[in-house]
């Protein structure tokens, strides 16, 4: 069996056997891969600090059939509050489950990764159901399944005043091209989500937030996901549950 080795974060993990797990990797080289963690429940285990959910690592595997196997792992880094503060760990596991979801298997996405991988930075330091948000809009830009908030998506005409939305149209409508079952749509919360959009995680500014605003955007972008799945992603019971 070919081998090959590759930056990854594990998105999913799920005991198998006695001490065995199932984990989900997004790696930097091969996109989504499922693989086979032998052993790694030991406590003695070279892979057990590796195989935990929202790790960093760099991992070598072998190339299976149906799923590869983690041959060996190194710890790269290890987010603390994703790990033991429960309100950052469920925003954390809608957006591993994001990615789990919508990721093509075996499709390199390495612009995906790297902003994954701030986004996770930031899950330490910044407000988690912000950056869960932010995360969302921005990872969706990737898949090609994103909305349009900065041009009629009928004409193509600029939008920069109130306007009007519509989910199934995938965006923004101006006046002209209004159709029936479009919203109006307040050209504050048209910004709000264009600057969670554009957000530089390398270079951090403050963000004016609402809480009316934050509800708004939340609730179009959860409705978006959940009319593309035909169902509501399982980590939001977690949320609901804080």
């Amino acid at each position: 069996m070919a081998s090959y080795q590759t930056a990854a974060v594990v998105l999913g993990s799920k005991n198998w056997g006695e001490a065995d797990k199932m984990v989900t990797l997004f790696t930097y080289d091969r996109g989504l891969v499922e693989a086979a963690a032998f052993g790694c429940r030991r406590p003695r285990s070279p892979l057990a600090a590796g195989m935990q959910m929202f790790s960093s690592i760099e991992v070598q595997l072998s190339e299976g059939k149906r799923v590869d196997t983690v041959r060996q792992c190194t710890l790269k880094r290890h987010y603390k509050k994703l790990t033991e503060d429960l309100e950052v760990m469920a925003y954390g596991s809608f957006v591993a489950e994001f990615l789990r979801e919508f990721l093509p298997p075996g499709q390199a996405e390495p612009q995906m990764f790297g902003r994954l991988l701030y986004v996770l930075e930031s899950f330490e330091v910044r407000n988690p159901r912000v950056t869960a948000l932010m995360a969302m809009i921005q990872l969706l830009e990737f898949t090609g399944m994103q909305l349009h908030f900065e041009h009629c998506v009928h004409c193509g005409q600029t939008v920069d005043d109130d306007a009007f939305f519509s989910l199934s149209a995938g965006g923004i409508l101006c006046s002209e091209c209004q159709e029936p079952g479009a919203e109006l749509f307040p050209d504050d919360l048209r910004r709000f989500i264009l600057a969670l959009r554009d957000y530089d995680w390398e270079k951090p500014a403050e963000l004016k937030i609402t809480g009316s605003l934050l509800m708004q955007a939340e609730h179009l972008f959860l409705n978006y996901l959940q009319s593309l799945l035909g169902r509501p992603l399982k980590s939001l019971a977690f949320i609901q549950q804080l």
